[in-house]
């Protein structure tokens, strides 16, 4: 993205109107919002207040009426990907709008059916969190603000296209190592990888599925004050066994030599696993500690042009560990959101 569109908010959503417009899918959703006065408001008032433009369509869309909702959340959380200034959205985008073509097009149209059916949107499964009425609510679902009953991630699409787009971009700029993610639950993020691997033809990629699949660990207070009075370690919905993430793995035909796991808690296991080189580091752990291990053990097995996804940032002991590793270690590496929950940056060549 250019320098100006960078420079205005004004600039970089007309920017983002004017690639979008050719989309197929894209006029659609523009007709939509057309229709409904609320949601052109509500952009023109976040251009205004030079706000996140997205969030505030997708409040909207909570509003505009339930026949349209499903629709319009999915490619809520396309523009949020598209929103995040990241150059390989547009690329992603494209592709899969173009999915019937012969360079790919039945690549995309897997990944598609795989995200869709990991996040739960394909069944429209219900949401288990005890702040939600235990409903499919395809707006939380699109940004992961709920925990799926039965659906393999919580992460939502939005940080799922994520995922897929940094993914892709590793492999499209062969950055050498391995995927990996710290914090599986039900796996359905690293079984997304290895998706992702497979429909690139990727064989000598290996995608590591670390947890300690007990479900968080208490609070250790006197040695990181900053998780002080953290409760996960209480939600048993958080504890899943490596037995059943295993099994998710064969529900899908991926689980092969190419899937590693490795159980146990973060500083006895990390630090010692057969990691040379990484690609992708997903870091899901919630806690100070947790994400703390994590970074010590595998950042710098990163390689030049890899990428780090932190899914928690948004949780003050998770943010406090990235912010503290990274000035202790004198990163500077620009942070991107994802969707208000998670960041990413890109490892300097």
């Amino acid at each position: 993205m250019s320098a100006d569109c960078e420079s205005s908010p004004v600039n970089r959503n007309s920017f983002l109107i004017r690639i979008v417009r050719r989309l197929p899918i894209a006029r659609q959703l523009l007709r939509l919002l057309e229709q409904q006065a609320e949601l052109t408001l509500a952009i023109r008032a976040a251009r205004e207040a030079e706000t996140n433009h997205t969030d505030l369509i997708l409040t909207k869309i909570a509003e505009a009426g339930q026949a349209q909702i499903p629709q319009l959340a999915i490619m809520g959380a396309n523009l949020t990907a598209l929103a995040t200034r990241q150059d390989e959205a547009f690329r992603a985008m494209r592709n899969r709008l173009t999915a019937f073509s012969a360079a790919g097009g039945g690549a995309d149209l897997y990944l598609d059916l795989l995200e869709a059916a990991l996040t739960g949107s394909l069944n429209q499964d219900v949401s288990q969190a005890p702040w939600t009425k235990g409903v499919h609510d395809p707006v939380r679902r699109a940004i992961g603000h709920d925990w799926p009953a039965s659906a393999e991630t919580m992460i939502g699409t939005a940080r799922m296209r994520n995922l897929r787009m940094l993914a892709q971009r590793a492999i499209a700029e062969n950055v050498p190592g391995d995927f990996i993610e710290t914090g599986v639950w039900r796996g359905g993020a690293c079984i997304y990888m290895r998706g992702i691997l497979a429909a690139a033809g990727q064989t000598s990629r290996r995608v590591f599925v670390a947890d300690s699949f007990q479900g968080l660990p208490p609070p250790d207070e006197a040695s990181y004050p900053a998780d002080a009075g953290d409760q996960h370690y209480k939600f048993e919905q958080l504890a899943i066994t490596r037995e059943a993430v295993e099994q998710n793995f064969r529900r899908y035909q991926l689980l092969d030599e190419q899937v590693v796991f490795l159980e146990g808690w973060f500083k006895d296991t990390l630090h010692k696993a057969p990691i040379e080189q990484l690609a992708l580091l997903r870091l899901d752990g919630d806690m100070y500690e947790s994400t703390m291990d994590a970074l010590d053990a595998l950042y710098a097995k990163v390689s030049p042009g890899g990428f780090v996804i932190v899914d928690d940032y948004v949780l003050k002991p998770c943010a406090q560990a990235i912010n503290d590793f990274r000035e202790k270690h004198g990163i500077t590496s620009p942070m991107h959101e994802v969707d208000r929950s998670a960041i990413w940056w890109q490892v300097p060549a």
